[in-house]
């Protein structure tokens, strides 16, 4: 049986979810028990084409850079801050993560926070187990009334959301993402962070940890904050500034916080986890029955997708699109793919500019993914290093090449046109394609010269001026040669005349150089779509 995928699994996964990877013919899986430490998974990592890890290992620039076979990291959870996204997409390497199957676990720890600290429930328990009946002390707030913040409405906040409100409780957000139409059907409504810091009697984190996030409220952010606020961390250590929100609960400024994830697990010499009004738990938000199983179910099955369908679900580092819609517009990124490929190979001089322009009947369409394969079929002619969809960007931000993308409403022969226009310090060149039927891609343009080509198998591509006899001496060369030719698409414009030649094997160096020597022809390339 042939092997399609070797995949190492580093951390605890439940056994539903490792059945979808071992049940699968092809799959070889080894399942660590317990996390994998850097200089073990460095030796061991050179042979697997997929990593499966959960908070436990982290698969830092070095593992990355020792997967020389490594195609997938799979996250099974929603933070991917112990996978080095970075390191993965400069080697080309999908990341991908579960964002689905803990949800509603971490929305209920959320609440299960929220409620403990406005009621002191943990404390009146402790009170209980040393002997005493102190109601006095324990004195809550309801939350009927209230109003809740939530900073960040994903999938997790707007659950948060959703049961606050079903606990009476107004609920404000800020999600620099969410359209206010959205933030409507879910019934929040959206604020700025300062008017979050100023109005909100609770107040509970749920973004990613990024540059953008690490340290989001600290000092100053507390110091705009009611009296008495209550602060819930159920997201990542370290989007709070731990030890300025310790001094903020030591004052009473903040009168409670509850805290889920730390920057430091397990914390250690942490200023919070010895007060009086902090709730602390070690990481609980997924740490369901039904989450662990659903998180599993949900990595696993994306791993083998990405291996048997090519379509990624999940990506961190790729735009992910449902297998339909991928399936759907499959003939687009061939186009895409293949224009690029034209375009890099018939590229001269330094580049300055990649401009990418879809007519406004494409709006519609998934044109991200689309500008993606593009960008791939145009660096790969250029490129030693392997490019491919994930590291497209990357590759062309390091290079400084600016991409640009436009919708034009320019009219056409064609609906659905797409135009690739490559700008260099030597000039333009350009192709324009579209879809015949919905699933044959067609080049139509390029710099000008009109026809119909298929991009697919080997091409002889010839410039030269439009003379008579030019197109019979290339004809002749190639059938001395043994080379037979299938299709031919021919385009002129002014005194010169540009042919698309399939021929049915790849024609050498030699045959060129002869063809070159006419003096009708201006240039002649192999081409291989």
């Amino acid at each position: 049986m042939k092997t399609m995928a070797k995949i190492l699994v580093t951390d605890p996964l439940s056994e539903e979810g490792l059945q979808i990877l071992t049940r699968k013919e092809g799959f070889q899986v080894k399942a660590l028990q317990k996390a994998c430490a850097e200089d073990e998974l460095i030796r061991i990592i050179p042979e697997y084409d997929a990593l499966i890890v959960r908070s436990g290992t982290k698969a830092t620039r070095p593992v990355i850079e020792a997967g020389v076979n490594l195609k997938i990291i799979a996250r099974a959870g929603v933070g991917i801050d112990n996978v080095d996204v970075e390191a993965a997409t400069e080697k080309g390497i999908l990341v991908i993560n579960a964002p689905e199957g803990n949800t509603i676990s971490t929305a209920e720890q959320t609440m299960a926070l929220i409620l403990t600290l406005a009621r002191k429930i943990s404390w009146a328990h402790q009170s209980i187990l040393e002997g005493n009946w102190d109601r006095k002390s324990y004195k809550g707030i309801q939350l009927h009334g209230k109003t809740l913040g939530v900073i960040g409405l994903g999938r997790i906040g707007s659950e948060v959301a959703n049961r606050a409100k079903a606990f009476g409780m107004s609920v404000i957000g800020f999600d620099p993402y969410l359209s206010h139409e959205q933030a409507d059907m879910i019934g929040v409504e959206l604020n700025t962070l300062e008017d979050i810091y100023k109005n909100a009697d609770i107040i509970t984190v749920h973004t990613p940890l990024t540059p953008k996030t690490k340290g989001l409220i600290g000092k100053n952010e507390i110091n705009m904050m009611k009296s008495n606020v209550l602060l819930i961390n159920c997201a990542r250590g370290g989007i709070i500034v731990e030890g300025e929100i310790a001094e903020a609960l030591k004052s009473g400024k903040i009168a409670g916080a509850a805290f889920d994830t730390f920057e430091v697990e397990p914390p250690k010499d942490n200023p919070l986890i010895h007060l009086p009004n902090v709730l602390s738990t070690p990481h609980l938000g997924a740490s369901t029955s039904e989450a662990q199983i659903s998180v599993a179910i949900e990595t696993c099955e994306a791993v083998v997708d990405f291996f048997t369908t090519g379509v990624t679900r999940n990506s961190i580092n790729f735009p992910s699109v449902a297998p339909e819609i991928y399936e759907a517009n499959k003939p687009f990124l061939t186009l895409c793919e293949k224009m690029g490929y034209l375009l890099g190979t018939l590229r001269e001089g330094h580049m300055k500019e990649i401009t990418i322009t879809f007519s406004e009947e494409m709006e519609g369409k998934p044109t991200h993914i689309m500008k993606l394969a593009a960008l791939k079929g145009f660096l790969e002619p250029i490129l030693s290093e392997g490019v491919n969809f994930i590291n497209a960007v990357s590759v062309a931000k390091e290079r400084g090449i600016p991409i640009k993308e436009v919708f034009s409403s320019g009219t056409t022969d064609f609906p659905e046109i797409i135009t690739l226009k490559v700008r260099t310090d030597q000039g333009e060149i350009e192709a324009s394609g579209t879809v015949y039927h919905n699933k044959d891609p067609r080049i139509i343009n390029v710099n000008g010269y009109e026809f119909e080509m298929a991009p697919e198998g080997e091409y002889l591509l010839i410039k030269n001026r439009d003379t008579p006899g030019v197109v019979g001496v290339v004809g002749t060369l190639l059938g001395e040669s043994g080379i037979n030719i299938a299709t031919m698409q021919l385009g002129r414009k002014g005194s010169d005349a540009l042919t698309f030649i399939r021929v049915d094997q790849k024609p050498s160096d030699k045959v060129i150089e002869t063809i070159k020597k006419n003096p009708a022809i201006i240039d002649a390339k192999s081409l291989s779509f």
